[in-house]
């Protein structure tokens, strides 16, 4: 099994390794990015919004942490959908769902590569911002921020099972990457506080996990809270993974049952 996996992860890496260009004018858009919410913030002066006293932070180090952490754990969601559809229009998804490994080694096998990927961005985008924009967390319970992450990376690993689901059975049009994609970032406070929203988008914003999970990695990070602190943003993800994380199983094996059945899973 571990053979089949690094088989995988190979493969994905020589292909990576031969679009460089695109890899450098990403980190530049990065930078780029992460510039125009440092000048918004420059633009307040420093001072501190009602909606981030919570967080003890202000409004720049608030979105750094938030697209750092969402983009992380949005690999999860997106991964999964996006492997399976490149498996799809290669022609290679029926080979792969062939080999020996069962359903949860062959996700991993088929996300393993952009989880790497990811955390390889993540070490880049951290030392962006201690070198070039002076970011540091001195207040930072770094216990509790890993258990948030942990539950969270969970969490969004099991949307995106879900979400390669629709591409098993539809081949295009998927209604749950267009929420994640459209909405998260928006509703569940990544681009700012979601006690900056009015109440009936409030409403929705606590129907999304991502409003959890940003908010307990924010107190943990930048207010040092522990886990007694975070108490109901942490019963909430782990509330959220004992649904999805069984239903994404399942649903991928019915999925999958499904496609060999009518015979689809070479289409695309």
């Amino acid at each position: 099994m571990i053979r089949l996996i690094a088989a995988f992860i190979r493969r994905d890496f020589l292909s990576e390794k031969s679009y460089r260009l695109s890899f450098a004018l990403g980190a530049l858009a990065t930078l780029a990015n992460l510039a125009v919410f440092y000048y918004i913030g420059s633009l307040f002066g420093g001072q501190l919004a009602p909606e981030l006293e919570p967080f003890g932070t202000d409004y720049f180090t608030y979105v750094f942490t938030a697209l750092a952490f969402f983009g992380y754990i949005g690999t999860g969601a997106g991964s999964y959908a996006g492997r399976l559809r490149q498996e799809q229009t290669q022609g290679t998804l029926e080979a792969a769902l062939s080999t020996p490994l069962g359903i949860l080694p062959l996700l991993a096998a088929m996300s393993a590569w952009n989880f790497l990927f990811a955390t390889f961005e993540l070490l880049v985008y951290a030392l962006a911002g201690a070198v070039v924009f002076g970011i540091r967390f001195p207040a930072a319970n770094w216990p509790a921020a890993l258990l948030v992450f942990a539950l969270s990376a969970a969490c969004f690993a099991a949307l995106g099972i879900i979400s390669a689901c629709f591409v098993m059975l539809f081949k295009r049009g998927n209604p749950l990457a267009w929420v994640l994609n459209n909405f998260e970032g928006l509703l569940g406070g990544v681009y700012f506080p979601v006690a900056a929203l009015p109440w009936w988008l409030l409403a929705v914003s606590n129907l999304l996990p991502v409003t959890y999970a940003v908010r307990a990695f924010q107190l943990a990070l930048n207010r040092g809270a522990g886990p007694a602190e975070m108490k109901g943003d942490l019963l909430a993800l782990a509330a959220f993974n004992l649904v999805l994380l069984p239903a994404a199983v399942w649903l991928f094996g019915l999925s999958v049952r499904r496609s060999r059945r009518t015979g689809t899973l070479g289409e695309y």
